[in-house]
């Protein structure tokens, strides 16, 4: 097990290296799923580690990194976090193993109590941010991307929402919000959101509907219950986190935009043979665990026709019909009006579908008041 980091926050510069100990020479996570595509159970994933420095903030915001410098935007990200208007926080960088200025960077902020700075050997999104995890103290546990931002209101919203609905309930992992997507420049073009509540675990199955790990929320006691995240997969840990936790726990949305996800259209679908290669792991591993209580042609098919949408959105039109139709060919059942309506648009060229989408942000615009969706 890992040794326990006492690691108290005095307001001074400090630079942490997080030394985390492995079992052997391959990690117990990584031995537990080679072995075999059953859970991650509670002895293959190590506790998260609570400091006992008297101390405690209420909220542990885990902002994780890699060469975040050089993308541009690690440092709207951490102050997105600093301008919350809930102050009972800590925030822990975790700097997994960048090549770049990101230390110098983040070293802008260290004069900040509330901030700490942990750089480590790259071990991958996963690893960083279990050992932001293993770091923490904080009775709920947050995750933000080194280029994702938060609504000023974010963490403030979560800890309204938790006290009005959940104060009495103990059966509650996770508190997710809705996105608003953004371009590289920071400009809005899209909306997500999703209203199912509690046992959403079947249909998480179809579709992370959660979205991004940036919106999330969740009590430190879950972490120490089921474990940390997969290390082995090398995408979609987070989508395996959620099935595991929502399997166990009741799952709920804020259902309001505090979160900016960043979409990178010039690199969506440069990793879609590694995305959908770990995805099959994650549903492979999920259909044995729970054998006919999911129908698994109905479950391929989704991840065949949510991955056909990538292709959609990066104009790739000739892959998204390729997924398009090995989704429809295994269930027709999972094929969504949205998906049909994808379809018919990308036969029409790129200037039509183009103008479709600005239609449709300017309708989600008018509509997000309301927290109405447009269709499609």
């Amino acid at each position: 097990m890992p040794l326990r980091l006492i690691l108290p926050v005095v307001g001074l510069k400090l630079e942490v290296v997080v030394l985390c100990l492995k079992e052997g020479q391959e990690s117990i996570v990584q031995k537990a799923w080679h072995a075999s595509c059953s859970p991650c159970p509670r002895t293959s994933c190590p506790s998260p580690r609570v400091k006992n420095d008297g101390m405690k903030p209420r909220i542990s915001v885990v902002l994780t990194t890699h060469n975040g410098a050089s993308r541009g935007y690690l440092v709207e990200a951490i102050e997105s976090v600093i301008n919350q208007s809930y102050e009972n926080y800590e925030l822990l960088i975790v700097d997994d193993g960048s090549s770049d200025h990101t230390r110098k960077q983040c070293s802008l902020f260290l004069e900040n109590p509330k901030v700490r700075y942990l750089h480590q050997e790259n071990k991958g999104l996963a690893g960083a941010r279990n050992t932001g995890i293993q770091s923490s103290g904080g009775e709920f546990i947050c995750f933000l991307d080194d280029d994702d931002v938060w609504k000023p209101d974010k963490l403030q919203r979560q800890i309204d929402f938790i006290e009005a609905r959940l104060s009495k309930s103990d059966n509650w992992g996770l508190v997710f919000t809705w996105l608003e997507l953004i371009d590289a420049q920071g400009t809005v073009i899209s909306f997500r959101g999703k209203r199912a509540e509690g046992r959403i675990y079947k249909k998480l199955v179809l579709e992370n509907i959660i979205y991004a790990p940036s919106s999330v929320l969740v009590k430190r006691e879950v972490f120490e219950d089921i474990g940390l995240f997969d290390e082995s997969l090398l995408s979609c840990e987070d989508w395996d986190m959620w099935l595991r936790i929502s399997k166990k726990y009741l799952v709920f949305p804020v259902k309001q935009y505090l979160v900016q996800y960043r979409e990178h259209q010039n690199t969506m679908s440069a990793d879609f043979d590694r995305m959908l290669s770990s995805a099959m792991i994650v549903l492979d591993k999920i259909l044995q665990e729970t054998p006919g209580e999911i129908c698994a042609k109905r479950a391929y098919a989704s991840l065949y026709l949510n991955r056909s949408v990538v292709f959609f959105a990066a104009e790739k039109y000739d892959s998204f019909r390729e997924f398009f139709l090995k989704g429809a060919r295994l269930s027709l059942r999972a094929v969504t009006v949205g998906h049909l309506l994808l379809f018919v648009l990308s036969f029409t060229g790129v200037r039509t579908v183009r103008v479709v989408k600005t239609s449709k942000r300017k309708l989600q615009k008018l509509l997000k008041p309301w927290g109405l969706k447009a269709p499609g």
